[in-house]
C-alpha cells in the first residue's frame, strides 16, 4: 500500500476539527445545520474578540509609553506605575492567552464555515 497518500495520525491531530468536520455543502438542509452551528459559536467570538481587542489596546499603550521615557527623569521613574498596571492586569486576567487562542480558532472556524455556506449559496 502507498502511505504518501495517507495521512499519518499525527498530521491528522494538526488538522483543526472543525476542517474535518464541515465539507462541502451538498443540501440545503447540511447548510442549515451548519448555519447554526455558526450561529451558536459566533457570540461567544464576539465577546471574547471585544475583550481581547481591549486588553491588546491596553498593552499597546503601555509598551508606547514605555518607549517614550527616557533613564534618570522623572518619567522614568513613572514607569514603575506601568510596570504595576501590567502587574495587575496579569493578576486580573490570568485566562488572557487561552483566551485569546479561543478568540483565534473560533476566528477560523467561523471564517471556514462561512466560506463554505457562501459556497453553497
Amino acid at each position: 500500500s502507498d502511505t504518501r497518500s495517507q495521512p499519518s495520525s499525527s498530521s491528522l491531530a494538526e488538522i483543526p476539527d472543525y476542517l474535518r468536520k464541515y465539507h462541502t455543502i451538498r443540501s440545503a438542509e447540511q447548510c442549515r445545520s451548519y448555519e447554526a452551528a455558526f450561529n451558536a459559536d459566533y457570540a461567544e467570538y464576539r465577546y471574547l474578540h471585544a475583550r481581547i481587542a481591549g486588553v491588546s489596546q491596553k498593552f499597546i499603550q503601555l509598551g508606547a509609553r514605555m518607549k517614550t521615557l527616557k533613564q534618570g527623569t522623572e518619567e522614568h521613574q513613572a514607569s514603575t506605575k506601568i510596570v504595576y498596571e501590567y502587574s495587575h492586569f496579569k493578576k486580573s486576567y490570568p485566562n488572557y492567552q487561552q483566551e485569546k487562542n479561543r478568540c483565534e480558532y473560533l476566528h477560523q472556524k467561523l471564517s471556514h464555515i462561512k466560506s463554505l455556506i457562501l459556497q453553497f449559496e
